[in-house]
């Protein structure tokens, strides 16, 4: 029995192409009004294929459309890091399902060379950007709004007084607090906190998130351990140095490119987990699965945020009067073995 069309917000481009056999640029061409030469057949090919799996042109969507040129960018701040990697997956597989091509760029943290990005970026015309701007802050990302570029901040939210943005991020109070508690639920009451010193919302809010679960379990600033360095395994291995893991019982690892450093100290010294120290990471990063007893990590909903990053993008693009929007996802707890029941010095297992 012939199967009864999709509704609409369903079917896409590549819908039709897969059906048709052909690509999404020849489909593309075919719903729009380029002057491009197309064999008779190819054109009622596709035609008929749109029609069977009820494929409806937009009208006032392809009307903005004709002036696009089919390119969005994704500029992100530490290209190296897995993080940003899983949701531009996410994001490329969108955007390419609604017929665009994206742009990968890397601002390395840099303020000037995110800039010199953007202007680029709007030079060549992009039809919109996913931007994680560097170090939180908005002065480039009033280029965009200048150029009427939509645009979509992910994961690093701006100066409070920046004007209404959409944004997609994750709850990283909650990482904070969810490492942290986890922690202490297994009654360990020294909890060191280590992690980036730099100037930007989410990373303070992790901090927040640790010095909450603290307080919660009648745990002042007076018995918080917080160590903060730059972000790299050296200053891991620095900050580790500064522990005394003969008090110190449990440590949350608040960003895993300094946790290299630290477990590779630990490993160095002898302080084996969950034996002489309990772990909690922020992050789950590949090179995770490697280690024995595995790590219990907070996992933060990479992927989620890519496809609603990815989705927020283009309805601020087939819609210029929405109201701007903001999306923060929730963490999860990945378990691992690298929590033990705290024990007295002396107990027996």
């Amino acid at each position: 029995m012939k199967q009864a069309p999709r509704n609409r917000g369903s079917v896409t481009i590549k819908d039709v192409a897969k059906k048709a056999g052909t690509s999404i640029a020849t489909v593309s061409y075919v719903f729009s009004n380029e002057e491009r030469y197309l064999r008779p057949e190819l054109r009622e090919r596709v035609l008929q294929a749109a029609a069977e799996i009820g494929y409806v042109k937009n009208a006032a969507a392809s009307s903005l459309k004709g002036k696009r040129r089919g390119i969005l960018a994704v500029v992100v701040a530490q290209f190296g890091n897995t993080f940003f990697t899983r949701m531009c997956v996410e994001i490329v597989s969108i955007a390419r399902q609604e017929g665009y091509v994206v742009t990968l760029c890397n601002s390395d943290e840099d303020l000037q060379q995110e800039r010199l990005i953007l202007e680029r970026l709007i030079a060549q015309r992009i039809d919109g950007c996913i931007l994680c701007p560097a170090f939180s802050r908005s002065d480039n990302v009033e280029l965009l709004r200048k150029h009427n570029v939509p645009f979509v901040v992910l994961e690093r939210s701006l100066e409070q007084d920046a004007p209404e943005y959409s944004f997609v991020g994750h709850d990283n109070f909650q990482s904070g607090y969810l490492a942290t508690k986890t922690l202490l639920m297994a009654g360990h009451r020294k909890v060191a906190f280590l992690g980036w010193d730099a100037p930007i919302p989410n990373v303070r809010e992790r901090v927040d998130g640790y010095c909450k679960a603290m307080q919660e379990h009648g745990l002042p600033e007076a018995e918080q351990c917080i160590l903060l360095d730059e972000l790299s395994m050296d200053a891991g291995r620095r900050m580790a140095e500064k522990l005394n893991t003969e008090e110190i019982s449990a440590v949350v690892l608040g960003h895993h490119e300094s946790a290299k450093g630290v477990l590779l100290y630990f490993l160095e010294k002898g302080v084996i987990w969950p034996e002489r120290v309990s772990v909690v990471m922020i992050g789950t990063p590949e090179w995770t699965e490697m280690l024995r007893p595995r790590l219990t990590c907070v996992k933060r909903p990479e992927q989620d945020m890519g496809q609603a990053a990815a989705q927020a993008l283009l309805a601020r693009m087939n819609d210029s009067q929405q109201i701007a929007q903001s999306r923060v996802l929730s963490c999860t707890l990945q378990q691992g073995q690298s929590v033990a029941a705290f024990k007295q010095e002396g107990e027996k297992s």
